[in-house]
């Protein structure tokens, strides 16, 4: 029975220590920025956004993405939010793409359109998580800026990025 018990108490030092091997020593936290915004369905009830978000890696070694989620406010106030279960790869020292679905519905849309008018560029927050296979909380975003004018539309990169 001990010797037994030894075995099991080694093949869970063993797993331990091959789990830390895969957590590198130093990690620094990805940028995320959007890209760009566009509708992809229009309902009378509901509104689907399609986000593109770009992620950057500052690390030395590839960053695999098991997914995100994501809230997007529009001046102080919740309009959208989404998950994606997309898995990507960020290159070392490089960035990719990563799409995500948001939802909104049309009276939460209505009344920031209307709050918006005449007030300037509106203000927009994005907030999120990636998730990464080294860390199971996921790695924590925020990011906001001005909605940038009609003809581009969250073309423009974020104003301001915090984590």
């Amino acid at each position: 029975m001990r010797r037994r018990l030894y075995m099991w108490m080694v093949a869970g030092m063993v797993a331990w220590l091959a789990g830390c091997a895969g957590v590198p020593a130093h990690f620094e936290k990805p940028t995320v920025s959007l890209a760009g915004l566009s509708l992809k369905e229009a309902g009378l009830f509901e509104q689907r956004f399609t986000l593109v978000l770009r992620v950057q890696n500052p690390n030395r070694f590839a960053l695999p993405l098991n997914g995100l989620d994501a809230d997007l406010a529009v001046n102080g106030k919740p309009l959208a939010s989404g998950v994606a279960a997309q898995a990507v790869t960020v290159p070392a020292l490089g960035d990719a793409k990563v799409r995500i679905d948001v939802v909104s519905n049309l009276a939460t849309l209505a009344r920031q359109l209307r709050r918006a008018d005449g007030q300037g560029l509106p203000r927009y927050r994005l907030t999120g998580r990636l998730f990464v296979p080294m860390r199971s909380e996921g790695i924590a975003f925020e990011m906001d800026g001005e909605v940038p004018a009609i003809e581009g539309w969250f073309d423009a990169p974020a104003r301001q990025e915090r984590f």
